[in-house]
């Protein structure tokens, strides 16, 4: 699933504002019809893992856009101050 989501990044004042973009299908290949808070959190900790990002992911928010068959999650990202993110703590199987 990792690898069929769109990426979208605004610079903010400070950090970024990040969107992930997911096929409603390969969303329900992993989550089912579940589409909650918790699996966001999960998605965007796994995928900044997967792209080696250091961003510290806060104000996750997940939408089903039932129309146009998508999932999209929103999140902010901080850099500043931050340490080297661990990502023991998320299990990534996807």
């Amino acid at each position: 699933m990792l690898n069929s989501i769109y990426e979208q990044r605004t610079r903010l004042d400070e950090g970024y504002h990040i969107s992930l973009t997911i096929p409603k299908e390969e969303y329900s290949n992993v989550y089912g019809d579940d589409i909650n808070d918790t699996n966001a959190n999960e998605i965007v900790h796994n995928y900044l893992q997967y792209r080696d990002d250091d961003g510290e992911a806060y104000d996750i928010k997940i939408y089903d856009h039932d129309i146009s068959n998508i999932v999209e999650i929103e999140a902010r990202l901080n850099y500043i101050g931050n340490k080297h993110t661990e990502y023991d703590k998320y299990n990534s199987t996807n």
